[in-house]
């Protein structure tokens, strides 16, 4: 029987990054790469990208499998060239996602797993997964958010 948390997380993964592909569809290069303050906030771009990056990353993690490589820094100054590009990016990165937490694969959710991000710090594994997935969730909020910020943005212009 599969494992029902690795059943329930797949379904929020991919209505999570079906919704970051509905955010994504149809915007122009620029709304993909605007900030709507460009200090301290993120493109829809570099939220796509950092989020789905750290979700392979978190669930790589729970379910003890080697992490992916990474430059972190990298993710937040990522631009798009236009959104076919990044709506490529998303449905590779949901692919692999949901390959690392596939249903049959059979995973003690009490397992320590060390994480040297965190120095010596250890979790469990349900933890990391459930990072993965609050987190994700947050820029698929954000990503939303900024869409609705654009498209106020132009309304207005027009």
């Amino acid at each position: 029987m599969p494992d029902p948390i690795l059943t329930s997380a797949r379904a929020v993964l991919r209505e999570s990054c079906a919704d970051i592909h509905t955010a994504i569809d149809g915007l122009p290069t620029d709304a993909l790469n605007w900030r709507p303050t460009p200090d301290d906030t993120n493109s829809i771009a570099v939220l796509a990208i950092h989020s789905l990056t750290s979700t392979r990353h978190w669930l790589s993690v729970a379910v003890d499998e080697p992490l992916p490589s990474r430059d972190r820094d990298a993710e937040f100054e990522a631009t798009a060239r236009d959104s076919a590009e990044l709506l490529h990016f998303v449905d590779s990165a949901t692919a692999v996602c949901l390959s690392l937490i596939d249903e049959e694969r059979v995973v003690d959710w009490s397992a320590l797993r060390d994480h040297l991000d965190y120095g010596d710090r250890q979790m469990f594994a349900a933890w990391a997964l459930l990072h993965a997935l609050e987190h994700l969730r947050e820029h698929v909020g954000q990503i939303s958010l900024t869409r609705q910020l654009w498209e106020q943005r132009e309304s207005r212009r027009a």
